[in-house]
């Protein structure tokens, strides 16, 4: 049900105006506040005026008074409501108000006339929108939406996940559904803030794409009351500001007993089965169910309150049908397996087999918080919760390959947090918020077996893999995190001016032990090879001689102290001043081992770590004009700092050269087969071994951002609808991006089309072509086959690395990069049982790197390049250029007070980029995904390792299938200068009140149906892209023609098209593309 009739009034008589997007509290706050003037019947302030706000629900009061300027301000309230106001002042007259509701983290505006009288407004509420559209207020200055707990209900979630309510800010985009990704004006993923009360609720490692430490949020949707979204909120209280700051706060208990009990299901008959072509049947689940219950109440009525939640999330996935399909494309048998299995059990080892049980994946969460009104001045709240995550995974399942059950792994995660928070007013002019939370966090994958990985090729005419023993990245693999947080803020009134100031504390105690390969990898040619022992290939990471395996795991400290100071200055009823400032302190422990052949070799000392002090200034404003209708225009520019993922800073810790080593052995350098545990470095060859090391530049600071806003706001003469246009642009100060030290310098720079190249004569002979990494993306020299390394000739492809060293990464700060956005809306808000929403924006985003990986030397090599470790900005794979959203909520009562709801969101918007590379190492420094391609002028330009057919093959494909690429021919394309198609997506849902058992309960039946389009026909609502990299490959490079200086090229026909997105690693297929609907049951008392 809608609240009653919602009417903006004048700023001379009693009116409230509520912002839903900007106005802060404390802005990492979990409460609200109200303030504003009374005047007198002659228009002049009224001093000593008594204000009186009590939340009806739990009957929490605040009592404040006027000062001089007739100004009162009231701090530290409960979000939501309803509040009764009442002011009043002897011989001047009365007001009250009630059925008032207070957003997160915004203060209400309620200025009252006192005319010698006593009058009563009831039901009377500050215009609101669906979806948190603008609203005006004197404190609103920068860019942000509010999503209230009736938006949380009315609108569609099929994943009742927060980034489906993140999604309703026209400037934030999911960048990939499948994954939960979200970037904010085409910014890195990772960037943003997700916070729960004001406690971090992101991944606190960086590992996720969707931000969060598990698949869903770390509380129950139906635990929430209200989100904010902050895109430039110009307050100082926000830290990690470089991306969007979005905060959730938790529901609380009131002055009557309320609860719910609700049911969610789906399964793959409410999914379609088959999309358009041949793209597959649905395999992504067998059905989803969600069970919960909330509960909470009074404890002591007007004192003491409750509130609990419960929520178990079961998904059950198809498992691997393997005995009853063709093993590895029809390529292995099962009497090959059996082969395997005994061989193995003959050295007393039990490696499993074909049975796969489905995919059970569960999450459990529960929390409970207490609110304590200690009296009229104090307030406080204690919540606990915890959340339990648990999925087996099966990797090493696809069309060419095979895995056994002791290769499949389980990966439980944990989630705990507890926080405790005061509000205090301590006269009519001070108030403080004080706030201490501890957040534990642990991921561990547990594998079915302690084995190396082994994988035996060679099967059938598809080189078909078995695959068995301990994945490679589950040897061992742990993470933990243990943080505790504190917040501190006043805020003291003087007259016109609000100042406010604080701190905030963070000690992040972080364990990494990632051990790929450390029980080492076996690759043996094919089954008679593995029969007799002999691999062709061997990895093994080791402890450093006179090391142990104590030594591998990242184990650090980030500290970060932060302290802000900001002053807002009420110059007149139309303007509004905000400046303040704001330092964060960041500190890491020291680093343990020094590598000084590293330091000899390249000059960097790899015990240098980030530890800079970062001063962010920051400034808004808001002017109201004096207008019929509310017109505003606002604005504000400050510097915001954040952190950048803690898996990128670790590697420092965990990569230096000296905790471990790395061996890859090939041919008849790698040892017997022996799968026993611990494996020996005994008897590998002498000075195989080779040292990784992240290195960080001196001087290097964590991620920050410059941004600006300016908005102009006013309501329509129709129906309150709101119309706004918003320009906000973001400019790197310090980014973040590596240069790989290793490759050394170019062995050669008279290239055709300019760039620098690394191969020695070797990698640059045509006649070497598909050997040294020039063939199907093998990068040279650690892939050579056995018969290049027995030549003794694999090493020397690549100039200039010294044998002994390997990967060596170093992190550097860039103040290249930015974004410009554009945004216009209208929104209706929800009156009449009725309120829509209209969003576009156009964002042009420009970064240097796209940091894509939790593994540095993957952010060196997915970083799309001209030439190696270029500090150069390209457009950013995460821009969305232009992006619609709309909503739409309507209510009925047909049937007595039970009422009918439809909720509706639609978002259209372009591709997402992706750009045309080359198979292989095209240059010759070790990445084989980021060379940019050169397309062909024309006809000779290049030279073909087919000559005229092949040559004549390529253009033609070129014309059918890439003719975005003509007007690029004799250059090289342009880094993410291409998109994939338009995309259109309907979600609804439809809910319906029953009536309950007893009186005062309703019963709710709720039908979601997402991608409505793809109900109507199987080709709408496809949403396709280039995966994970973004690159379509083209052609392998194969070397220099000696006499003309003409790339070769190898062209076999591109097989990188575009894909529909769906799949996620966690979740499989995730049916993004596809028409499902979910069904749910609530039981409200």
């Amino acid at each position: 049900m809608t609240h009653p009739s919602r009417v903006r009034l004048s700023k001379l008589t009693l009116g409230l105006l509520v912002v839903l997007a900007s106005a802060p509290v404390f802005a990492q706050s979990t409460s609200a506040g109200l303030g504003g003037q009374v005047v007198g019947a002659d228009g002049q302030p009224v001093a000593g005026a008594e204000v009186t706000i009590v939340h009806a629900e739990s009957g929490t009061v605040s009592r404040v008074t006027t000062d001089a300027s007739g100004r009162y301000n009231a701090r530290g309230l409960r979000v939501g409501g309803p509040y009764t106001v009442t002011i009043n002042k002897a011989g001047a007259g009365s007001r009250s108000q009630d059925d008032i509701y207070l957003p997160l983290n915004q203060v209400a505006t309620v200025n009252a006339q006192l005319n010698n009288d006593v009058t009563t407004l009831g039901s009377v509420q500050a215009v609101a929108t669906m979806g948190g559209s603008e609203i005006f207020s004197a404190e609103k200055m920068g860019t942000g939406t509010n999503v209230t707990r009736e938006t949380i209900d009315a609108l569609p979630s099929a994943n009742r996940n927060i980034q489906d309510y993140i999604r309703l800010d026209p400037r934030i985009s999911q960048i990939s559904k499948a994954d939960g990704a979200i970037s904010a004006g085409g910014q890195n993923t990772r960037y943003n803030a997700i916070r729960i009360d004001g406690i971090s609720a992101s991944d606190p490692f960086g590992l996720e794409s969707n931000n969060l430490p598990t698949e869903r949020q770390p509380v129950s949707m139906d635990a929430i009351e209200e989100i904010t979204i902050d895109l430039a909120n110009y307050d100082t209280t926000i830290s990690g500001g470089t991306g969007a700051v979005v905060n959730a706060v938790t529901k609380s208990g009131t002055n009557e007993y309320h609860g719910t009990v609700y049911y969610t299901y789906r399964d793959k008959d409410l999914v379609r089965t088959r999309l358009e072509g041949d793209r597959g049947d649905f395999n992504g689940f067998n059905d989803e169910q969600t069970y919960g219950m909330t509960f909470g109440g009074p404890l002591v009525k007007d004192k003491l309150f409750f509130f609990a939640n419960y929520e178990k999330y079961e998904r059950s996935a198809p498992g691997v049908a393997l005995e009853s399909t063709p093993f590895g494309s029809g390529d292995i048998t099962a009497a090959d397996i059996t082969t395997v299995q005994n061989l193995m059990s003959a050295r007393g080892y039990d490696i499993g087999g074909l049975s796969a049980p489905d995919s059970k994946t569960e999450i459990e969460e529960y929390a409970v918080k207490l609110d304590w009104n200690i009296n009229d001045n104090h307030r406080a709240a204690l919540r606990y919760n915890k959340m339990e995550q648990d999925v087996m995974r099966f990797p090493g399942i696809g069309t060419g390959t095979v895995s056994l059950s002791n290769y499949w792994y389980s990966q439980p995660k944990i989630y705990e947090t507890w926080m405790g928070e005061v509000f205090s007013d301590w006269s009519e002019n001070f108030s403080t918020e004080f706030k201490v939370s501890h957040k534990d966090y642990s991921a561990n994958r547990v594998p079915n077996v302690n084995l190396p990985q082994i994988r035996v090729n060679g099967f059938g005419d598809n080189n078909a893999a078995l695959l068995f023993g301990t994945e490679q990245n589950t040897h061992v693999n742990i993470i933990e995190s243990k943080e505790l947080s504190a917040f501190g803020a006043a805020i003291w009134y003087a007259g016109d001016h609000t100042v406010k100031f604080g701190f905030d504390y963070s000690d992040n105690d972080l364990m990494n032990f990632y051990g790929r390969n450390l029980n080492g990898v076996y690759e043996f040619k094919d089954l008679d090879a593995f029969v007799a022992g002999t691999p062709s290939r061997y990895q093994l990471r080791a402890p450093r001689p006179g090391g142990s395996r104590a030594d591998i795991p990242a184990s650090f400290t980030l500290k970060n102290t932060g302290v802000f100071l900001q002053d807002t200055w009420a110059i007149n009823y139309n303007l509004n001043l905000m400046a303040g400032v704001r330092v964060d302190m960041p500190s890491f422990s020291d680093q343990r081992l020094y590598n000084a052949r590293i330091e000899q070799l390249y000059g960097y000392n790899n015990t240098n770590l980030v530890d800079s002090n970062l001063v962010q200034p920051r400034v808004g404003f808001n002017y109201t004009f004096d207008s019929d209708r509310p017109t505003q225009l606002r604005g504000g520019i400050g510097l915001f700092g954040g952190a950048a993922p803690n898996v990128w800073l670790a590697g420092a810790y965990q990569n230096t050269g000296l905790n471990y080593v790395e061996y890859d052995l090939r041919g008849g350098q790698a040892p017997t087969f022996d799968p026993s545990q611990p494996p020996s470095t005994a008897g590998l060859t002498p000075g195989a071994a080779r040292q990784n090391v992240d290195l960080i530049e001196p001087g290097t600071k964590l991620p920050s951002v410059w941004k600006t806003n300016l908005a102009f706001d006013h309501e329509l003469p129709w129906h309150g609808i709101v119309a706004s246009a918003e320009l906000l642009f973001t400019k790197v100060n310090d980014g973040i991006y590596f240069e790989r030290l290793d490759v050394m310098n170019p062995t050669f720079t008279d290239t055709m089309d300019g760039r620098d190249n690394y191969w020695n004569a070797a990698g640059r002979d045509p006649a070497n072509a598909g050997r040294f990494g020039m063939e199907a993306g093998r990068i040279g020299g650690s892939n050579c086959s056995a018969d290049v390394v027995a030549a003794g000739m694999c090493p020397d492809v690549k100039a200039n690395r010294p044998g002994d060293i390997g990967d060596v990464l170093l992190l550097r700060n860039t103040s290249k990069g930015s974004s410009s956005q554009a945004t216009f809306s209208l929104s209706k808000p929800m009156t009449q049982n009725w309120g829509w929403s209209l969003g576009y924006t156009f964002t042009q985003a420009k970064e240097v790197s796209p940091l894509t990986s939790s593994q540095n030397t993957s952010n060196w090599g997915n970083t799309l390049i001209y030439n190696a470790n270029e500090n150069v900005a390209y457009d950013s794979r995460y821009a969305i250029k232009d992006r619609v959203t709309g909503t739409l909520q309507w209510q009925h009562d047909f049937f007595g007070d039970n009422t009918t709801s439809v909720g509706l969101f639609y978002e259209g918007r372009s591709g997402r980029p992706y750009s045309y590379i080359y198979y292989n190492d095209a240059n010759g420094d070790g990445a084989n995904t980021n060379d940019l391609f050169y397309v062909p002028a024309g006809p000779g330009d290049v030279q073909w390792t087919g000559g005229a057919a092949m040559e004549q093959q390529f253009f033609d494909w070129m014309a059918s299938n890439a003719p975005e690429l003509q007007g690029h021919r004799g250059s090289v394309a342009p880094a993410n200068g291409f998109r994939a198609g338009w995309t259109n997506s309907f979600d609804v849902r439809v809910s319906q009140e029953l009536p309950g058992f007893f009186k005062g309960h309703k019963a709710e039946l709720a039908l979601d149906v997402m991608n409505v389009g793809n109900l109507l026909n199987k080709d709408w609502g496809l949403i396709e892209d280039y995966g994970f990299y973004a690159t379509r490959r083209v052609v392998n490079y194969a070397g220099i023609d000696p006499v003309t200086g003409k790339y070769v090229y190898n062209f076999s026909g591109s097989t990188d098209n575009a894909q529909v997105q769906e799949n996620n690693n966690d979740k499989g297929n995730t049916a993004v593309s596809r028409w499902s609907m979910m069904l749910s049951f609530k039981y409200k008392f």
